[in-house]
């Protein structure tokens, strides 16, 4: 059994380990490109929202009276905070002590949605390295066994060397994939975390006025 697990490890080499790591690759990068659009739509919508809306509303202490006038806002601002006054505003009880578990909820159940696939890049970014070594441990493995078996016609020593530093890539490549993974997520949690915040303060605000 041990001796059939040896082969098998001789014959995979590190070469499908690549192809593995260029599919992780793509997949991270479209992970990245599409919540950094929606996390940057969030983040400029919301703005514009403040800046046009909320800071002169806090300044006269005069919030939109209507659901007609809210549903205008959150068409026109299509961001967390349009939706958490239109949860706020409309809700039918105004008992403060009911409306903190509201919005409590409301922002948890948004803040999935704003999560989204970020699992997958740090799971890339834990896990890739150890791919990649895993890679070059099955190609250094098919390296000595080739030499053992003096399939390489052109030198031992030359073949060896020449099977160790293509099994060395499959390391690099998993660090190249993992760093990036590690450093979106990163900047996409604490984009969210920004995000929440900013709906937050203006959840605590509306609420303070009930």
């Amino acid at each position: 059994m041990i001796g059939g697990l040896f082969k098998a490890f001789t014959l995979l080499g590190s070469e499908w380990v690549m192809w593995l790591m260029l599919f992780l690759s793509v997949a991270s990068f479209a992970v990245i490109i599409e919540r950094f659009r929606n996390l940057r739509n969030q983040e400029r919508v919301g703005a514009l929202l403040w800046k046009e809306q909320i800071l002169s509303w806090m300044k006269g202490g005069i919030f939109p009276d209507s659901s007609e006038k809210v549903n205008e806002i959150v068409q026109k601002y299509p961001c967390i905070e349009a939706d958490l006054l239109q949860v706020l505003l409309t809700a039918k009880n105004s008992n403060r002590n009911e409306l903190e578990p509201l919005m409590a909820s409301f922002l948890g159940h948004k803040r999935v949605e704003l999560d989204k696939n970020l699992a997958f890049l740090g799971t890339m970014g834990s896990n890739c390295p150890f791919i990649g070594l895993f890679g070059t441990v099955l190609g250094i493995i098919k390296a000595f066994n080739d030499l053992g078996e003096k399939t390489m016609e052109s030198g031992g020593a030359q073949g060896v060397s020449s099977g160790l530093s293509e099994a060395l890539v499959a390391t690099a490549v998993g660090l190249l994939v993992a760093i990036p993974a590690v450093l979106f997520f990163n900047f996409f949690q604490r984009k969210i975390k920004m995000t929440v915040a900013r709906a937050e303060s203006l959840g605590n605000f509306l609420i303070s006025l009930k």
